[in-house]
């Protein structure tokens, strides 16, 4: 789970709601709408509670008590790192942030903060690992404009006490949604790095802990020094304490600027269908040391064997590699040829369209240019169950024509093809098509395509895939496996 934690200057909590908490809290909006014309200088993060140095290394110590009341030490280092992501438009400031649970790593981040003209920090998103040893547990990524999520202000440029609670961002499709109140200003408080007059103390909630809140103490100048408790709903009853600030350069700053590009290539192979959808971090190349994955690059594209011959290619799910699949995966069917078929469970749910990267097949194959091709797709309908009939797969390719010789069907846009199979369940061929009417692909050029099956409901599945411009073209296969 995610632990409450500082980021950069501040303790951001980063609290997974229960499904039912999707909605805005109670007496809270969505976060603002996001201008980016509003960000002249938004790495340039100079609010005196929440100040953002390139370089700046925060310390903090404390304990957390588990669910049998033991109580855990608890350390987390952040560090802000100097690098630019840019994120909606906006450049944002990248944080490279650790959390250690008595002395074991449980959580990495990659977190993103940008600066508006008015003085307001804003959180633009974070990649968040899960650990528990070395397996990594969950990667729950939101970034703003990516499955809805949306921004939201960490900091106020002017806090005042008697303000309603502002929304600090909006991930919905990981459930992550904070909120946070001015709670009281002109403070003293103590930690062992220092002493400091006129802190201002944030109380921050979360529908998923009722009467539960984290109360976030920032020093003018520092960030934020302390963390404390209130309310008998409180579970993790963490306190930290700001013990050391530290100001890297040099080689020790770069070292911190190469973890973080590190992270950020892991997070482009493990959050494809959210992280996969942004631009990299822009100094990435600059620094030279490690190969990053970039959203169009996170592993070359496997290629089908034995696919046949470009007139017409058939594509059986035993002839590709596992790594042409993303949250699918082989189950064994002796019906199928080679014994096995690609699809996933099925827990009711539908699946979105493209242009979201929802489970899929991706393979590569060679085609002929100028010439019209059918698809079909062998589909066993499984279960209905909940919202899912277990029926659909969208289609899409790398760079594809429509009948009108228009550019159409490309992965990563909300153009495809859609294969709707029967509501019984069992195996039969399924067209692909247009707004329910066949559809005629072409391709620019001779050569090699990649192709995408997406995955349109839970519990669907599938043995084979046609691109036919002969046999085929008019009609579907006959028998239930095609010969090669």
């Amino acid at each position: 789970m995610h632990r409450k934690k500082p980021q950069f200057a501040l303790i951001i909590a980063a609290v997974l709601l229960a499904a039912a908490a999707c909605a805005p809290q109670s007496n809270g909006e969505l976060p603002p709408e996001l201008d980016p014309q509003n960000f002249d200088r938004p790495t340039e993060i100079t609010n005196s509670f929440l100040p953002m140095t390139p370089g700046t290394r925060y310390v903090y110590e404390g304990i957390t008590v588990e669910d049998d009341g033991t109580e855990v030490s608890h350390q987390v280092v952040i560090n802000i790192t100097g690098l630019t992501k840019v994120i909606g438009g906006v450049p944002s400031l990248v944080s490279w942030d650790l959390d250690y649970s008595d002395g074991e790593l449980v959580e990495a981040e990659l977190a993103f903060f940008a600066q508006d003209n008015d003085g307001a920090v804003w959180r633009m998103g974070e990649f968040p690992v899960e650990y528990d040893g070395e397996m990594i547990l969950d990667t729950p990524a939101w970034i703003h404009g990516i499955k809805d999520a949306r921004a939201g202000i960490m900091m106020q440029a002017k806090p005042q006490t008697g303000t309603p609670s502002y929304a600090q961002g909006w991930g919905p499709d990981v459930d992550w949604t904070d909120r946070g109140q001015v709670d009281q200003v002109d403070q003293d408080t103590c930690v062992p790095a220092d002493c400091y007059s006129d802190v201002l103390v944030i109380a921050e909630t979360s529908a998923s802990e009722p009467d539960a809140e984290q109360l976030k103490y920032y020093a003018p100048g520092v960030g934020n020094v302390r963390v404390g408790w209130r309310g008998e709903g409180e579970k993790t009853r963490e306190t930290l304490e700001l013990v050391k600030v530290e100001h890297l350069a040099g080689a020790a700053l770069k070292e911190v600027q190469i973890k973080a590009l590190e992270l950020e290539s892991l997070a482009y192979q493990e959050s494809q269908d959210v992280y996969g959808l942004t631009e990299p971090i822009l100094e990435a190349a600059a620094l030279g040391r490690i190969e990053v994955a970039t959203p169009k690059e996170t592993a070359e594209v496997p290629v089908a064997s034995l696919p046949g011959s470009p007139e017409e290619i058939v594509i059986y799910a035993s002839d590709l590699p596992k790594n042409a699949l993303f949250e699918l995966e082989f189950w064994d069917d002796e019906a199928s040829p080679g014994g096995r078929l690609i699809g996933l469970v099925n827990n009711g749910d539908e699946l979105d369209p493209p242009p979201e990267n929802d489970p899929n097949a991706t393979f590569s194959v060679q085609v002929l240019g100028g010439e019209s091709y059918r698809c079909w797709i062998h589909m066993k309908v499984g279960e209905q169950l909940g919202k899912s009939t277990a029926n659909v797969i969208y289609v899409a390719f790398s760079d594809a024509l429509n009948e009108a010789g228009q550019t159409a069907y490309k992965i990563q846009t909300d153009s495809y093809l859609t294969a709707q199979g029967s509501q019984q369940q069992g195996w039969s061929w399924v067209g692909c098509d247009l707004e329910g009417a066949p559809a005629l692909i072409e391709f620019p050029a001779d050569g090699e395509i990649t192709v995408r099956l997406q995955a349109g409901m839970e519990g669907v599945g599938f043995d084979q895939f046609i691109l036919s411009m002969g046999e085929y073209l008019e009609s579907p296969p006959a028998d239930a496996i095609v010969v090669k």
